[in-house]
């Protein structure tokens, strides 16, 4: 009998069992922490985790990656799978306005004495 995740039920074990080691092996060579439960559920958070654990050029990670994305089915004609880290966001071409800036800011969501 499947025991049910504190985050949800995992589909299937074998997707999560490889999120759980290229959570550990992500870890131990960039320091980057994962959420495996999402990232053996959601195929587009798959495909960013894949694209971060290809970067980092390392093989072990490399193997975790092609298992999973047999695991999952994910393809590799995905536009996320093209989008290059070198192109930013034109939104973030410029400053942020003062009432941007008060609006982003969390304190003003609490009331009173909570901090």
């Amino acid at each position: 009998m499947k025991q049910a995740i504190s985050h949800g039920f995992v589909a299937n074990s074998e997707s999560f069992s490889i999120a759980t080691q290229i959570y550990v092996r992500l870890r131990r060579v960039t320091g980057r922490v994962v959420d495996a439960i999402y990232l053996a559920e959601n195929p587009s958070y798959a495909r960013h985790v894949i694209q971060l654990a290809l970067a980092t050029q390392d093989e072990e990670l490399a193997r975790y990656v092609e298992r999973l994305t047999a695991v999952m089915q994910l393809s590799s004609d995905h536009p996320f799978a093209e989008q290059t880290a070198a192109a930013p966001s034109a939104a973030y071409d410029t400053e942020p306005s003062p009432e941007e800036i008060y609006q982003a800011q969390v304190s003003h969501h609490y009331i009173g004495a909570l901090r």
